[in-house]
């Protein structure tokens, strides 16, 4: 189970979507106060919470546990491969959100726009995603040609 290098990628992938749902994506300041804005809303400097709901949050942990689940679902190969396409898709679903987000926030901010972390680790969750998939595709290619051998 964990010994495959799909568990690796699934498991990577899902602390990624981990730290993207709890992170800042970014900052920004409209006259002299500061707001950043999370995967539960916009905040400003003192936490009170401005605007936003929590579509991003409960999308990123959801994707973190799909990501899980596929994890143990190591005898259904058709499966997990199924789920570690959805899961990629989902997290492309997530970056449309965040731009979404960001050109509805550049329309408003008026300086002082900077990125958090979680927004340059969002693709190496997609792209692990991709590559557990290539991955069992490729182990379930190698026991169906030992099959043949039988």
């Amino acid at each position: 189970m964990i010994q495959r290098i799909q568990s690796l990628y699934l498991l990577l992938a899902a602390i990624i979507q981990v730290l993207f749902a709890t992170g800042t994506y970014f900052t920004y300041k409209i006259s002299d106060d500061s707001y950043f804005v999370t995967g539960s809303g916009s905040f400003n400097s003192t936490g009170e919470k401005t605007s936003g709901d929590m579509k991003t949050l409960i999308l990123g942990l959801g994707i973190s546990l799909l990501a899980l689940i596929s994890i143990f679902l190591y005898k259904s190969r058709k499966q997990q491969m199924k789920i570690s396409r959805i899961g990629g898709l989902l997290t492309m679903a997530e970056i449309v959100f965040i731009v979404i987000s960001y050109f509805n926030t550049t329309e408003i901010a008026e300086s002082g726009f900077s990125f958090g972390y979680v927004i340059f680790i969002l693709p190496i969750s997609t792209l692990f995603f991709f590559l557990a998939a290539k991955a069992i595709k490729k182990d379930d290619e190698l026991i169906r040609s030992v099959d043949r051998i039988r």
